[in-house]
């Protein structure tokens, strides 16, 4: 249980830190997307992008939208094990949350990308393919963790099932 209680130490303490920087950034880039004298360039995943038109700013937004999808993942999976703490393996909101928490990665990772091309066709005006390997910022990696965390989650529903119906018949 000691790497449980790791787990459950190192969610809260990125959790706190994570919360804060939103709470920041959130701040920061309503000023930056609606006060129209900054012009301080920033860079999401690798290009410099300037709040000076509409697809800029549509981007950085979609960029803070995952950023806070994700942290929300992160919150349902503190959740989780706080149910695996209880010992309260097979909770239907484990459950519950494990599917979640895959399509939120999925959808995150969806946005994240999609806004990536769309910016580059308009901006760029040519389409780059990056395929990553070996990179937990993969594409390819982020779509099969969220498959694997609804994977989990059916995993769970059947074993729960299986101990339901083991209990009925002892």
């Amino acid at each position: 249980m000691k790497k449980l209680q790791f787990l459950k130490a190192t969610l809260d303490f990125f959790w706190f830190f994570s919360l804060i920087g939103a709470i920041g950034i959130l701040i920061f880039s309503t000023f930056y997307l609606f006060v129209s004298d900054i012009d301080i360039p920033i860079k999401i995943q690798g290009q410099q992008i300037t709040a000076n038109d509409l697809p800029s700013k549509l981007i950085i937004i979609a960029n803070i939208i995952t950023g806070l999808l994700f942290l929300f993942s992160i919150h349902l999976l503190r959740k989780v094990v706080v149910h695996f703490q209880k010992r309260e393996i097979f909770n239907p909101d484990v459950i519950k949350y494990f599917n979640l928490i895959g399509k939120i990665i999925i959808i995150s990772s969806l946005i994240s990308n999609l806004t990536e091309l769309i910016f580059d066709l308009l901006k760029q005006e040519h389409i780059s393919l990056s395929l990553d390997f070996g990179s937990y910022d993969s594409f390819l990696i982020s779509i099969s963790l969220g498959l694997f965390f609804m994977v989990i989650s059916e995993i769970f529903k059947i074993a729960k099932n299986m101990k339901e119906e083991n209990e009925l018949t002892i």
